[in-house]
C-alpha cells in the first residue's frame, strides 16, 4: 500500500519521512506486501535485491506485471511462500486491513532466521483525528466503527462482521504481544507523531531470531 500525494499533504506532520522501507543489503529476496504502484519494489530492485510483490487488488496486480514486476496476488494472512524463504519484508500499513495477529505470524513464518521486515502501522490517534476533526461524516463513522472493531479484537480476538470489520488500528502492546509469541525482536522502534496524544503511526525494524525453529 502507497501513500498518495493527497494523503502525504493530508497528515504532513504525521508521516515519518525519514524511515525507509528498501533498505536490506545487495543480493536480498524482499517481499513487499500490498505493494500498491510498487515503488518500493523499483527501491528495493535498485538496491541489487530481488523484489517480490503481493497485492489483493486485481487492477493494482495487473498494472505491476505490465511494468514488468514480480507480483502475485493472495492475502496478507496466507502468503503463498516457503517457510523461512525470504531475506526481507516489506509492509507499509497493510496490517491495518487484515487479522493483523495472523498478518504478523505470516510474517514471521517467511522470514528466514535473522532475517528483517520494515513495517509501518496506523495508531489510534489516525482514526481519532478523522473522528474529531474531519468535516466528511462518513469518515468520522468510519474512524468510529474501525475503534469499536479494534476493541471488540483485542478483547475477542475476532473482527466484526463484513465491512464493520474491515480495519483495525494497532497498538505497541498487541504488536508485541504478536512478535513474542511468533519468534520477531524489535530492532528499531521510530518515536511516533501523536494527535492528542496518541501515535498516528508506528514505524518498527524486525528482525527474526536466530535461534527460533522454523514452523511448518
Amino acid at each position: 500500500m502507497t501513500v498518495t500525494t493527497a494523503t502525504a499533504c493530508e497528515w504532513a506532520g504525521y508521516i515519518d519521512e525519514q524511515f525507509v522501507f528498501a533498505e536490506f543489503p545487495p543480493g536480498s529476496t524482499v517481499l513487499d506486501i500490498g505493494f500498491g504502484t510498487g515503488e518500493q519494489m523499483r527501491r528495493v530492485g535498485a538496491r541489487g535485491c530481488r523484489s517480490v510483490g503481493l497485492e489483493i487488488d486485481s487492477g493494482l496486480a495487473s498494472r505491476a506485471r505490465g511494468l514488468g514486476l514480480s507480483v502475485c496476488r493472495a492475502q496478507a494472512e496466507h502468503l503463498p511462500f516457503a517457510t523461512g524463504s525470504m531475506d526481507g519484508v516489506v509492509c507499509k500499513v497493510v496490517i491495518p486491513y487484515t487479522d493483523e495477529e495472523k498478518a504478523v505470524s505470516e510474517i514471521a513464518r517467511v522470514l528466514r532466521p535473522g532475517g528483517t521486515a520494515r513495517v509501518s502501522y496506523h495508531g489510534s490517534g489516525y482514526f481519532l483525528r478523522y473522528l474529531l476533526t474531519d468535516r466528511d461524516w462518513r469518515r468520522r463513522v468510519y474512524a468510529l466503527r474501525t475503534m469499536v472493531n479494534t476493541v471488540v479484537y483485542a478483547l475477542t480476538g475476532s473482527r466484526l462482521s463484513g465491512s464493520l470489520g474491515d480495519t483495525l488500528y494497532q497498538s505497541e502492546r498487541r504488536l508485541r504481544r504478536y512478535y513474542v509469541a511468533h519468534g520477531l525482536e524489535v530492532v528499531e522502534a521510530r518515536p511516533s507523531h501523536a494527535f492528542a496524544g496518541a501515535p498516528v503511526f508506528i514505524y518498527h525494524v524486525l528482525q527474526r531470531a536466530a535461534n527460533q525453529r522454523k514452523r511448518a
